[in-house]
């Protein structure tokens, strides 16, 4: 997850200051934008890729729960 995250952060750094630069918007704001951009996409891209691993394995779960407790109740 931390790849992930990191990479969106990266990504999300160079989109933004590559805007920031294109709308004449000084160096120093640009920079500091684009900074404060990229830890807010890396904080949201961990949260949502820790909470989609925990909804796909808690399907996984419940299957396997729900499996073993038919194949119980045929018995």
């Amino acid at each position: 997850m931390r790849q992930l995250a990191t990479m969106c952060a990266v990504l999300g750094f160079f989109a933004l200051a590559f805007v920031g630069w294109f709308s004449g918007v000084p160096v120093f704001i640009c920079a500091v934008r684009a900074l404060s951009g990229a830890a807010v996409l890396y904080v949201v891209a961990g949260l949502a890729g820790t909470v989609a691993v925990r909804i796909i394995a808690d399907a996984a779960v419940r299957a396997q729960v729900d499996h073993a407790h038919n194949d119980k109740s045929e018995s």
